[in-house]
């Protein structure tokens, strides 16, 4: 593995003379957008079947019109 001691020069060369990649993963990039992909979808999906639990289980208590006093602190 060579080291590089300046950086300028080592990135002003030609392609076909510079020997390894600037930064490591290199065509790595495409997968790891599908994976983040794969996860955000997951993500959202499982956030969204907590939301609507949490939503179906409010409606069922069926609260009445003055349900919101019981909130009130005594101040």
């Amino acid at each position: 593995m060579a080291t590089v001691s300046n950086w300028i020069d080592h990135l002003n060369k030609p392609a076909e003379e510079v020997v390894g990649a600037v930064y490591p993963g290199v065509g790595s990039e495409g997968i790891l957008v599908l994976v983040l992909f794969v996860i955000w979808i997951g993500w959202t999906v499982v956030s969204s079947k907590q939301e609507s639990d949490k939503l179906s289980k409010l409606a069922s208590r069926k609260p009445s019109s003055n349900a919101w006093k019981s909130n009130i602190t005594d101040g």
